[in-house]
């Protein structure tokens, strides 16, 4: 079976079920420097040189790549960007509130115009303000909002490459997306890149190569003995790691029993899980890291629920019928 014969199986996948997987993965890597302190080790840092975290967040780019791409391909402009600004901004405007109030509820000294300016510079991404005066004080990480934002933009950044390589007709062809995939590689490999850009490198790479798998899906064979021969490569380094990584996702996806989708948790429990880990570590100090990771994602799957019930999925209801 290919990728591309598993994509016509339409709506029967478990898409939804593997980036929440991800989003919980975040959680439980970011509960040890939540716990201990900034520069603590966090889960597989020391074994493979990323923690845990790290690996989820390019998994998340990878699947957005191979997603999007198909998006882009059938969308005019107009469509393809407000159906990502339907996608993201009424979740995350609504969890900059929630962070601010959680924040607020920890004893944070919140003036208006602090809150207004937080709430702006989170929701336009582009300059994210990560600390809030006074908030979650008994925490380690002390006045730290809502860190995993700062990927958000990133991710956004690779949504207008991959559509500028879509108009430019790059995917057309297998040159194309070579092309693409090879600009990626380059970009990772070129040291002493700006700190912004030596963030987005390892990231786009991921994304690059979910836009390859999109582009070569009628090619692309979704056998475990592929994943094995990744795995193997993998200790070659980060291109060949995030292959392994990618091509394992994919055959959770789509090679293990189908379910209908459900309710899309990902996004809302990646972008609560954060304030709710500093709130649990505030008001219970002293909290070990699994206990705190277990705790967070208990409590952050109800915001989740509610977050794509009442925001997200109203909001995705609305879109265009072409995206």
């Amino acid at each position: 079976m290919t990728l591309g014969q598993a994509m016509q199986s339409g709506s029967s996948n478990n898409l939804h079920g593997v980036r929440l997987g991800l989003a919980a993965a975040v959680i439980v890597s970011h509960a040890w420097p939540q716990a201990y302190g900034a520069g603590t080790i966090e889960p597989l840092e020391t074994l493979t040189g990323h923690s845990l975290g790290g690996w989820a967040v390019a998994g998340f780019f990878f699947l957005s790549g191979l997603l999007i791409t198909g998006s882009a391909q059938r969308s005019l402009a107009k469509q393809f960007w407000m159906a990502r600004a339907r996608r993201i901004l009424p979740g995350l405007a609504v969890a900059l509130l929630g962070t601010l109030a959680l924040a607020a509820l920890s004893g944070a000294d919140l003036s208006p115009g602090i809150a207004v300016t937080y709430w702006l510079r989170g929701i336009t991404m582009v300059s994210l303000e990560h600390q809030l005066p006074g908030a979650f004080a008994n925490a380690p990480l002390a006045g730290v909002a809502n860190g995993p934002l700062w990927s958000l933009v990133h991710e956004v950044a690779a949504y207008a490459l991959c559509f500028a390589a879509v108009r430019l007709g790059l995917l057309r062809q297998p040159w194309g997306i070579a092309a693409v995939v090879v600009v990626a590689l380059i970009l990772w490999a070129t040291p002493g890149l700006p700190a912004r850009a030596a963030t987005f490198a390892p990231l786009f790479l991921a994304f690059a190569l979910g836009m390859a798998a999109h582009t070569l899906r009628d090619h692309l064979s979704m056998s475990p003995f592929v994943t094995l021969v990744l795995l193997l490569a993998a200790p070659l380094g980060w291109p060949f790691a995030i292959a392994a990584l990618a091509h394992g996702l994919l055959l959770v996806a789509f090679r293990l029993p189908a379910k209908p989708p459900g309710a899309d948790l990902s996004f809302g429990t990646y972008i609560y899980g954060w304030p709710v880990a500093q709130m649990l570590i505030h008001q219970l100090p002293g909290l070990t890291a699994p206990a705190l990771a277990l705790l967070t994602v208990l409590a952050t799957l109800p915001l989740a629920s509610l977050s794509w019930h009442l925001v997200e999925r109203p909001s995705l209801s609305r879109r265009p019928a072409r995206v």
